[in-house]
Protein backbone atom coordinates (compact mmCIF):
# COMPACT_ATOMS: atom_id res chain seq x y z
CA UNK A 1 0.00 0.00 0.00
CA UNK A 2 2.80 2.45 0.86
CA UNK A 3 4.48 1.67 -2.47
CA UNK A 4 1.27 2.68 -4.23
CA UNK A 5 1.22 5.95 -2.33
CA UNK A 6 4.80 6.64 -3.36
CA UNK A 7 3.95 5.88 -6.98
CA UNK A 8 1.03 8.28 -6.74
CA UNK A 9 3.31 10.97 -5.30
CA UNK A 10 5.74 10.51 -8.17
CA UNK A 11 2.91 10.62 -10.68
CA UNK A 12 1.56 13.84 -9.20
CA UNK A 13 5.03 15.42 -9.17
CA UNK A 14 5.55 14.47 -12.82
CA UNK A 15 2.12 15.83 -13.76
CA UNK A 16 2.85 19.10 -11.98
CA UNK A 17 6.15 19.42 -13.83
CA UNK A 18 4.46 18.76 -17.17
CA UNK A 19 1.79 21.35 -16.49
CA UNK A 20 4.39 23.97 -15.57
CA UNK A 21 6.30 23.32 -18.77
CA UNK A 22 3.11 23.51 -20.79
CA UNK A 23 2.50 26.97 -19.50
CA UNK A 24 5.80 28.22 -20.92
CA UNK A 25 7.98 28.49 -17.86
CA UNK A 26 11.57 29.51 -18.70
CA UNK A 27 13.77 26.76 -20.12
CA UNK A 28 16.04 26.95 -17.08
CA UNK A 29 13.33 26.93 -14.43
CA UNK A 30 14.81 25.59 -11.20
CA UNK A 31 13.49 22.79 -8.98
CA UNK A 32 12.01 25.14 -6.38
CA UNK A 33 9.66 26.57 -9.01
CA UNK A 34 7.72 23.33 -9.40
CA UNK A 35 9.18 20.83 -6.94
CA UNK A 36 10.84 18.43 -9.41
CA UNK A 37 13.40 17.10 -6.95
CA UNK A 38 13.82 18.68 -3.53
CA UNK A 39 16.96 16.65 -2.88
CA UNK A 40 18.92 17.86 -5.91
CA UNK A 41 21.28 20.79 -5.26
CA UNK A 42 20.92 23.87 -7.43
CA UNK A 43 22.93 27.02 -8.09
CA UNK A 44 20.64 29.94 -7.37
CA UNK A 45 23.39 32.51 -8.05
CA UNK A 46 26.44 32.41 -10.32
CA UNK A 47 28.52 35.47 -11.19
CA UNK A 48 31.62 35.85 -13.32
CA UNK A 49 32.92 39.07 -11.76
CA UNK A 50 29.69 41.11 -12.03
CA UNK A 51 28.15 39.19 -14.95
CA UNK A 52 25.36 36.71 -14.20
CA UNK A 53 26.28 33.37 -15.75
CA UNK A 54 22.91 31.77 -15.00
CA UNK A 55 21.63 33.00 -18.36
CA UNK A 56 24.67 31.84 -20.36
CA UNK A 57 23.97 28.83 -22.58
CA UNK A 58 27.01 28.41 -24.86
CA UNK A 59 29.78 30.98 -24.47
CA UNK A 60 30.90 33.97 -22.44
CA UNK A 61 33.55 36.43 -23.60
CA UNK A 62 35.45 38.97 -21.55
CA UNK A 63 37.71 41.76 -22.66
CA UNK A 64 40.62 42.84 -20.42
CA UNK A 65 38.44 45.69 -19.07
CA UNK A 66 36.02 43.14 -17.61
CA UNK A 67 38.67 41.58 -15.37
CA UNK A 68 39.22 42.36 -11.72
CA UNK A 69 42.98 42.81 -11.17
CA UNK A 70 43.51 40.58 -14.24
CA UNK A 71 41.37 37.87 -12.64
CA UNK A 72 37.98 36.29 -13.04
CA UNK A 73 36.21 35.89 -9.71
CA UNK A 74 33.41 33.32 -9.72
CA UNK A 75 30.87 33.75 -6.94
CA UNK A 76 27.60 32.00 -6.27
CA UNK A 77 25.25 30.20 -3.98
CA UNK A 78 24.47 26.48 -3.82
CA UNK A 79 21.18 25.40 -2.25
CA UNK A 80 19.28 22.22 -1.57
CA UNK A 81 15.83 21.77 -0.05
CA UNK A 82 16.51 18.45 1.64
CA UNK A 83 19.87 17.72 3.24
CA UNK A 84 22.92 20.00 3.14
CA UNK A 85 25.53 21.07 0.62
CA UNK A 86 28.61 18.89 1.09
CA UNK A 87 30.89 20.04 -1.74
CA UNK A 88 31.18 22.61 -4.53
CA UNK A 89 33.59 22.03 -7.44
CA UNK A 90 34.51 23.84 -10.66
CA UNK A 91 36.27 22.68 -13.80
CA UNK A 92 37.98 24.69 -16.53
CA UNK A 93 38.64 21.72 -18.81
CA UNK A 94 35.17 20.26 -19.42
CA UNK A 95 35.20 18.08 -16.31
CA UNK A 96 38.60 16.38 -16.81
CA UNK A 97 39.81 17.90 -13.54
CA UNK A 98 37.84 19.49 -10.73
CA UNK A 99 38.86 22.17 -8.22
CA UNK A 100 37.19 22.15 -4.77
CA UNK A 101 35.67 25.52 -3.83
CA UNK A 102 35.33 26.63 -0.20
CA UNK A 103 31.77 27.54 0.78
CA UNK A 104 29.97 28.91 3.80
CA UNK A 105 27.02 27.81 5.91
CA UNK A 106 24.51 29.37 3.54
CA UNK A 107 26.10 27.80 0.48
CA UNK A 108 27.93 30.96 -0.59
CA UNK A 109 31.16 30.23 -2.47
CA UNK A 110 33.91 32.03 -4.40
CA UNK A 111 37.03 31.17 -6.33
CA UNK A 112 39.23 32.99 -8.84
CA UNK A 113 41.54 32.31 -11.74
CA UNK A 114 43.75 34.33 -14.08
CA UNK A 115 42.75 33.53 -17.70
CA UNK A 116 45.15 33.43 -20.61
CA UNK A 117 44.39 35.61 -23.60
CA UNK A 118 42.40 33.84 -26.36
CA UNK A 119 42.40 30.50 -24.55
CA UNK A 120 39.06 28.67 -24.58
CA UNK A 121 38.09 27.39 -21.12
CA UNK A 122 35.34 24.76 -20.95
CA UNK A 123 33.73 25.81 -17.68
CA UNK A 124 31.61 23.52 -15.53
CA UNK A 125 30.45 23.77 -11.94
CA UNK A 126 28.58 21.41 -9.66
CA UNK A 127 27.32 21.19 -6.08
CA UNK A 128 26.94 17.90 -4.22
CA UNK A 129 24.69 17.30 -1.25
CA UNK A 130 25.58 15.29 1.83
CA UNK A 131 23.10 12.67 0.60
CA UNK A 132 25.17 12.12 -2.57
CA UNK A 133 23.06 14.00 -5.10
CA UNK A 134 24.70 16.39 -7.59
CA UNK A 135 23.47 19.47 -9.37
CA UNK A 136 23.15 19.27 -13.15
CA UNK A 137 26.62 19.97 -14.59
CA UNK A 138 25.16 20.66 -18.04
CA UNK A 139 22.92 23.38 -16.64
CA UNK A 140 25.83 25.83 -16.30
CA UNK A 141 28.45 24.49 -18.73
CA UNK A 142 29.81 26.91 -21.34
CA UNK A 143 32.96 28.10 -23.05
CA UNK A 144 34.74 31.08 -21.53
CA UNK A 145 37.35 33.15 -23.37
CA UNK A 146 39.34 36.33 -22.77
CA UNK A 147 39.64 38.16 -26.11
CA UNK A 148 41.84 41.04 -27.27
CA UNK A 149 39.43 42.52 -29.79
CA UNK A 150 35.68 42.38 -29.28
CA UNK A 151 32.51 44.14 -30.33
CA UNK A 152 32.53 46.43 -27.31
CA UNK A 153 32.83 49.65 -29.28
CA UNK A 154 30.30 48.55 -31.90
CA UNK A 155 27.84 47.54 -29.20
CA UNK A 156 28.29 50.81 -27.35
CA UNK A 157 27.88 52.77 -30.58
CA UNK A 158 24.65 50.87 -31.35
CA UNK A 159 23.32 51.62 -27.84
CA UNK A 160 24.13 55.31 -28.25
CA UNK A 161 22.39 55.32 -31.64
CA UNK A 162 19.25 53.85 -30.04
CA UNK A 163 19.31 56.60 -27.40
CA UNK A 164 19.82 59.24 -30.07
CA UNK A 165 16.84 58.05 -32.13
CA UNK A 166 14.66 57.75 -29.04
CA UNK A 167 15.37 61.21 -27.62
CA UNK A 168 14.91 62.63 -31.12
CA UNK A 169 11.42 61.03 -31.12
CA UNK A 170 12.25 59.14 -34.31
CA UNK A 171 10.12 56.02 -34.04
CA UNK A 172 10.86 54.69 -37.53
CA UNK A 173 14.58 55.32 -37.11
CA UNK A 174 14.56 53.51 -33.77
CA UNK A 175 12.66 50.48 -35.08
CA UNK A 176 15.17 50.18 -37.94
CA UNK A 177 17.75 49.39 -35.24
CA UNK A 178 15.65 46.54 -33.75
CA UNK A 179 16.67 42.98 -34.60
CA UNK A 180 14.38 40.55 -36.39
CA UNK A 181 15.13 38.26 -33.43
CA UNK A 182 13.86 40.77 -30.82
CA UNK A 183 12.99 38.73 -27.71
CA UNK A 184 9.97 40.81 -26.70
CA UNK A 185 6.98 41.76 -28.83
CA UNK A 186 8.30 44.04 -31.58
CA UNK A 187 4.80 45.28 -32.45
CA UNK A 188 4.23 46.19 -28.80
CA UNK A 189 7.58 48.01 -28.75
CA UNK A 190 6.61 50.03 -31.83
CA UNK A 191 3.27 50.97 -30.25
CA UNK A 192 4.85 51.78 -26.88
CA UNK A 193 7.37 54.12 -28.53
CA UNK A 194 4.47 56.02 -30.08
CA UNK A 195 2.87 56.29 -26.65
CA UNK A 196 6.12 57.51 -25.09
CA UNK A 197 6.39 60.28 -27.66
CA UNK A 198 2.71 61.15 -27.24
CA UNK A 199 2.63 61.19 -23.44
CA UNK A 200 6.10 62.61 -22.65
CA UNK A 201 7.70 65.95 -23.45
CA UNK A 202 11.35 66.92 -22.93
CA UNK A 203 12.74 63.39 -22.66
CA UNK A 204 16.21 63.58 -21.13
CA UNK A 205 18.23 60.45 -20.36
CA UNK A 206 21.74 60.48 -18.94
CA UNK A 207 23.18 56.93 -19.03
CA UNK A 208 26.38 55.73 -17.40
CA UNK A 209 27.68 52.52 -18.97
CA UNK A 210 28.95 50.22 -16.23
CA UNK A 211 30.10 47.28 -18.32
CA UNK A 212 29.60 45.52 -21.64
CA UNK A 213 29.86 41.76 -21.91
CA UNK A 214 29.46 39.14 -24.62
CA UNK A 215 27.54 35.90 -24.15
CA UNK A 216 26.33 33.42 -26.77
CA UNK A 217 27.09 35.85 -29.58
CA UNK A 218 25.15 38.68 -27.92
CA UNK A 219 26.45 41.85 -26.32
CA UNK A 220 24.78 43.20 -23.20
CA UNK A 221 25.22 46.81 -22.15
CA UNK A 222 24.71 47.24 -18.40
CA UNK A 223 24.13 50.85 -17.40
CA UNK A 224 22.62 53.12 -14.79
CA UNK A 225 20.61 56.12 -15.83
CA UNK A 226 19.09 59.38 -14.68
CA UNK A 227 15.93 60.28 -16.58
CA UNK A 228 13.60 63.27 -16.66
CA UNK A 229 10.39 63.64 -18.64
CA UNK A 230 7.45 66.01 -18.55
CA UNK A 231 3.95 64.52 -18.52
CA UNK A 232 1.89 65.93 -21.39
CA UNK A 233 -1.31 65.35 -19.39
CA UNK A 234 -0.33 67.19 -16.21
CA UNK A 235 2.74 69.21 -17.13
CA UNK A 236 4.48 67.59 -14.16
CA UNK A 237 8.21 66.84 -14.30
CA UNK A 238 8.96 63.22 -13.41
CA UNK A 239 12.41 61.87 -12.58
CA UNK A 240 13.79 58.42 -11.92
CA UNK A 241 17.18 56.82 -11.42
CA UNK A 242 17.91 53.10 -11.68
CA UNK A 243 20.00 50.42 -13.42
CA UNK A 244 19.02 48.24 -16.37
CA UNK A 245 20.43 46.64 -19.52
CA UNK A 246 19.96 46.23 -23.26
CA UNK A 247 21.19 43.27 -25.30
CA UNK A 248 22.36 43.60 -28.88
CA UNK A 249 23.12 41.02 -31.55
CA UNK A 250 25.32 41.36 -34.62
CA UNK A 251 23.38 41.55 -37.90
CA UNK A 252 25.66 42.11 -40.86
CA UNK A 253 28.17 44.84 -40.11
CA UNK A 254 26.27 46.35 -37.18
CA UNK A 255 24.54 45.52 -33.92
CA UNK A 256 20.78 45.64 -33.41
CA UNK A 257 18.54 45.55 -30.35
CA UNK A 258 17.55 42.02 -29.32
CA UNK A 259 16.44 42.22 -25.68
CA UNK A 260 15.35 44.76 -23.06
CA UNK A 261 15.26 44.45 -19.29
CA UNK A 262 12.97 46.27 -16.89
CA UNK A 263 12.96 49.02 -15.82
CA UNK A 264 12.51 49.92 -19.48
CA UNK A 265 14.50 52.75 -20.95
CA UNK A 266 12.50 52.56 -24.21
CA UNK A 267 8.76 51.84 -24.58
CA UNK A 268 7.89 52.58 -20.97
CA UNK A 269 4.13 52.01 -21.35
CA UNK A 270 4.22 48.23 -21.98
CA UNK A 271 6.84 46.37 -19.88
CA UNK A 272 4.76 43.17 -19.82
CA UNK A 273 5.16 42.66 -23.58
CA UNK A 274 8.56 44.27 -24.11
CA UNK A 275 10.84 43.43 -21.17
CA UNK A 276 11.88 39.80 -20.73
CA UNK A 277 13.18 40.09 -17.16
CA UNK A 278 13.69 42.57 -14.32
CA UNK A 279 17.13 43.91 -13.39
CA UNK A 280 17.81 42.75 -9.83
CA UNK A 281 19.60 45.97 -8.83
CA UNK A 282 16.48 48.03 -9.58
CA UNK A 283 13.92 46.02 -7.62
CA UNK A 284 12.54 48.40 -5.00
CA UNK A 285 13.73 51.52 -6.84
CA UNK A 286 11.33 54.29 -7.83
CA UNK A 287 10.94 54.22 -11.63
CA UNK A 288 8.89 55.88 -14.34
CA UNK A 289 5.64 54.29 -15.45
CA UNK A 290 2.76 55.21 -17.74
CA UNK A 291 -0.55 53.43 -18.18
CA UNK A 292 -2.56 52.87 -21.37
CA UNK A 293 -4.45 56.14 -20.82
CA UNK A 294 -1.25 58.16 -20.70
CA UNK A 295 -1.20 58.73 -16.95
CA UNK A 296 2.50 59.08 -16.10
CA UNK A 297 3.90 58.65 -12.61
CA UNK A 298 6.70 57.04 -10.68
CA UNK A 299 6.24 53.77 -8.85
CA UNK A 300 8.29 51.07 -7.15
CA UNK A 301 9.91 48.52 -9.45
CA UNK A 302 8.71 45.05 -8.55
CA UNK A 303 10.15 41.67 -9.43
CA UNK A 304 7.71 41.14 -12.29
CA UNK A 305 7.19 42.83 -15.66
CA UNK A 306 3.44 42.67 -15.10
CA UNK A 307 1.66 46.04 -15.40
CA UNK A 308 0.21 47.85 -12.43
CA UNK A 309 -3.14 46.85 -10.97
CA UNK A 310 -6.27 48.11 -12.78
CA UNK A 311 -7.67 51.42 -11.66
CA UNK A 312 -9.92 51.33 -8.59
CA UNK A 313 -10.64 55.05 -8.30
CA UNK A 314 -13.64 56.25 -6.30
CA UNK A 315 -14.89 59.83 -6.46
CA UNK A 316 -17.02 61.79 -4.04
CA UNK A 317 -18.04 65.07 -2.47
CA UNK A 318 -18.31 65.50 1.30
CA UNK A 319 -19.82 68.32 3.36
CA UNK A 320 -18.77 68.60 7.01
CA UNK A 321 -19.83 70.81 9.87
CA UNK A 322 -17.33 71.97 12.48
CA UNK A 323 -16.09 69.29 14.87
CA UNK A 324 -16.77 66.67 12.22
CA UNK A 325 -14.25 64.51 10.35
CA UNK A 326 -14.22 62.09 7.46
CA UNK A 327 -12.66 58.60 7.34
CA UNK A 328 -11.57 57.81 3.76
CA UNK A 329 -11.10 54.06 4.27
CA UNK A 330 -14.69 53.57 5.47
CA UNK A 331 -16.34 56.53 3.72
CA UNK A 332 -17.95 57.68 6.99
CA UNK A 333 -18.39 61.05 8.65
CA UNK A 334 -17.55 61.00 12.36
CA UNK A 335 -17.24 63.33 15.32
CA UNK A 336 -13.67 64.41 15.94
CA UNK A 337 -12.21 62.14 18.58
CA UNK A 338 -14.69 59.37 17.88
CA UNK A 339 -15.05 56.70 15.26
CA UNK A 340 -11.37 55.88 14.84
CA UNK A 341 -8.68 57.41 12.68
CA UNK A 342 -9.77 60.47 10.71
CA UNK A 343 -8.57 61.41 7.27
CA UNK A 344 -9.84 64.98 7.26
CA UNK A 345 -11.59 67.14 9.86
CA UNK A 346 -12.69 70.64 10.85
CA UNK A 347 -12.08 72.01 14.31
CA UNK A 348 -14.81 73.58 16.43
CA UNK A 349 -13.53 77.14 15.82
CA UNK A 350 -13.29 76.92 12.06
CA UNK A 351 -9.66 75.89 11.99
CA UNK A 352 -8.85 72.88 9.83
CA UNK A 353 -7.45 69.74 11.38
CA UNK A 354 -6.62 68.94 7.81
CA UNK A 355 -4.51 65.79 7.78
CA UNK A 356 -5.55 63.31 10.43
CA UNK A 357 -3.88 60.08 11.50
CA UNK A 358 -5.13 58.32 8.37
CA UNK A 359 -2.77 60.44 6.23
CA UNK A 360 0.89 59.44 5.99
CA UNK A 361 2.23 62.25 3.77
CA UNK A 362 0.91 65.10 1.65
CA UNK A 363 1.82 67.62 -1.01
CA UNK A 364 0.18 70.65 -2.64
CA UNK A 365 -0.21 70.16 -6.41
CA UNK A 366 0.97 73.53 -7.66
CA UNK A 367 -0.72 74.83 -10.80
CA UNK A 368 -3.56 72.29 -10.64
CA UNK A 369 -7.07 73.74 -10.53
CA UNK A 370 -9.25 70.66 -11.03
CA UNK A 371 -9.22 67.07 -9.78
CA UNK A 372 -10.24 65.81 -13.22
CA UNK A 373 -6.98 67.00 -14.79
CA UNK A 374 -4.80 65.02 -12.37
CA UNK A 375 -3.62 61.75 -13.94
CA UNK A 376 -0.90 60.92 -11.45
CA UNK A 377 0.83 62.21 -8.33
CA UNK A 378 4.40 61.65 -7.09
CA UNK A 379 4.87 58.28 -5.41
CA UNK A 380 6.86 59.98 -2.63
CA UNK A 381 5.11 62.94 -1.03
CA UNK A 382 6.23 65.46 1.57
CA UNK A 383 5.77 65.83 5.30
CA UNK A 384 2.12 66.57 5.96
CA UNK A 385 2.99 68.78 8.95
CA UNK A 386 4.90 71.17 6.68
CA UNK A 387 1.77 72.20 4.77
CA UNK A 388 -0.23 75.27 5.85
CA UNK A 389 -3.55 73.97 7.16
CA UNK A 390 -5.44 77.22 6.55
CA UNK A 391 -8.55 76.85 4.41
CA UNK A 392 -7.81 77.64 0.75
CA UNK A 393 -10.71 77.24 -1.65
CA UNK A 394 -9.71 75.61 -4.95
CA UNK A 395 -6.37 74.27 -3.77
CA UNK A 396 -5.63 70.63 -4.70
CA UNK A 397 -3.71 68.34 -2.38
CA UNK A 398 -2.14 64.92 -3.04
CA UNK A 399 -2.26 62.54 -0.08
CA UNK A 400 -0.78 59.15 0.70
CA UNK A 401 -2.78 57.27 3.32
CA UNK A 402 -1.39 54.94 5.95
CA UNK A 403 -2.80 51.94 4.07
CA UNK A 404 -0.52 52.77 1.10
CA UNK A 405 -3.26 54.14 -1.17
CA UNK A 406 -3.36 57.61 -2.70
CA UNK A 407 -6.02 60.33 -2.76
CA UNK A 408 -6.42 63.85 -4.11
CA UNK A 409 -8.74 66.41 -2.52
CA UNK A 410 -9.90 69.94 -3.32
CA UNK A 411 -11.73 72.46 -1.13
CA UNK A 412 -14.80 73.74 -3.02
CA UNK A 413 -16.98 75.61 -0.49
CA UNK A 414 -16.53 77.29 2.90
CA UNK A 415 -20.16 77.82 3.84
CA UNK A 416 -20.96 81.12 5.50
CA UNK A 417 -17.34 82.31 5.79
CA UNK A 418 -13.83 81.29 6.91
CA UNK A 419 -14.98 80.63 10.48
CA UNK A 420 -18.45 79.31 9.66
CA UNK A 421 -19.35 75.86 8.34
CA UNK A 422 -20.32 73.72 6.70
CA UNK A 423 -17.31 73.06 4.45
CA UNK A 424 -17.28 70.96 1.29
CA UNK A 425 -14.44 69.13 -0.38
CA UNK A 426 -14.24 66.80 -3.36
CA UNK A 427 -11.95 63.79 -3.52
CA UNK A 428 -10.68 60.98 -5.71
CA UNK A 429 -9.28 57.88 -4.00
CA UNK A 430 -7.13 55.36 -5.90
CA UNK A 431 -7.48 52.08 -4.02
CA UNK A 432 -5.11 49.92 -6.13
CA UNK A 433 -2.03 51.28 -4.36
CA UNK A 434 -0.61 53.19 -7.32
CA UNK A 435 -0.37 57.00 -7.67
CA UNK A 436 -2.13 56.87 -11.05
CA UNK A 437 -5.61 58.34 -11.38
Amino acid sequence: MFANFKSLDRLLAALLTTLCLAFSLPAHAQWWQFGADNGQPVLSELLFNRISALRVERSLQFSPEDLDSRKVVVRGRAEVAQGKIGKVEASLDDGVTWTPIPFGDRGLFAFEFMPEMERAYRFKIRALSTTGKSSDEAEHAFEFKLVREDGRMLAKAAFEKLLERYTARDRAGFMALVSQAFQGNATALDSALSNDFRFFDSIRIQPTVQRISASDGRWTVYFSFMRQVRSVRTGQLLQDQAATSVTLVREGDSFKLEDLAAPLIFGVSDPENIATFVTDESVGKTVLTVDRDGNASTTTQGQSTQPASPSMTTNGSVTLASSRGYVMSSGQSVNIGFGGTTFFAFGPEGNIIFFGDEVDSAQILAGVSSLTTVRSVPAVLGDKTMIDTALVIGRVYALKLIDGTYAIVQMTNQGGGPMVGPWTFQYRHQRNGTPNF
